[in-house]
């Protein structure tokens, strides 16, 4: 699961948004590792019901620019 959403952060460009559809105990693990990516997150019932096991994560990619440090 790590590697492919290490090539989806690869690819996907920033302000660009995922939805995963699965069980709630594989969306919180990819939860996590999204979160670590700097992604934003928001996970919503199925359309048939919050009693349905199966959730929705929306994830979109932020655009984010590392500390730049000036060696001098």
């Amino acid at each position: 699961m790590e590697d492919i959403l290490l090539e989806m952060d690869r690819i996907l460009r920033p302000e660009g948004a995922v939805i995963f559809r699965d069980e709630v105990d594989v969306l919180v693990k990819v939860r996590k590792m999204v979160g670590g990516m700097r992604w934003d997150t928001k996970m919503v019932d199925h359309e048939d019901g919050p009693l349905v096991p199966e959730k929705i994560l929306v994830a979109v990619k932020q655009y984010w620019v590392g500390n730049s440090t000036s060696a001098q």
